[in-house]
């Protein structure tokens, strides 16, 4: 018989499909625990952004009024903003944004006349 018709001992076990499907098996059970150990590794990041601050660009985007709307809203003391000091730039957070709009998020004036 020639030598390349047998297969060496140690590469027999790999050459049963059944062993190498049972190490496939455990490989892809082994790469999704990491994966999700990751993914939940990310996540408080993602629950401390509904406290995120944002600057008036922002969040004017984030309530889809005018920036100048959000900074007479700020002044009127309407909506709740942070400056570091007159003149400065102003700073909200994204959970009182979302308060203030479910509180019913219209200016002091037009709740008034309402």
């Amino acid at each position: 018989m020639p030598a390349y018709a047998t297969t060496p001992a140690p590469f027999r076990s790999l050459a049963a499909p059944v062993h190498v499907s049972h190490l496939l098996d455990e490989f892809i059970a082994e790469l999704a625990e990491r994966v999700a150990q990751r993914i939940a590794d990310k996540a408080p990041a993602a629950r401390d952004s509904v406290d995120e601050w944002l600057d008036s660009r922002h969040a004017a985007e984030y309530l889809g009024v005018h920036r100048d709307t959000l900074r007479k809203l700020a002044a009127e003391r309407s909506i709740p903003s942070e400056q570091d000091g007159p003149g400065c730039k102003l700073y909200f957070r994204r959970s009182d944004l979302d308060a203030w709009r479910h509180g019913g998020g219209r200016p002091r004036h037009l709740a008034l006349a309402a």
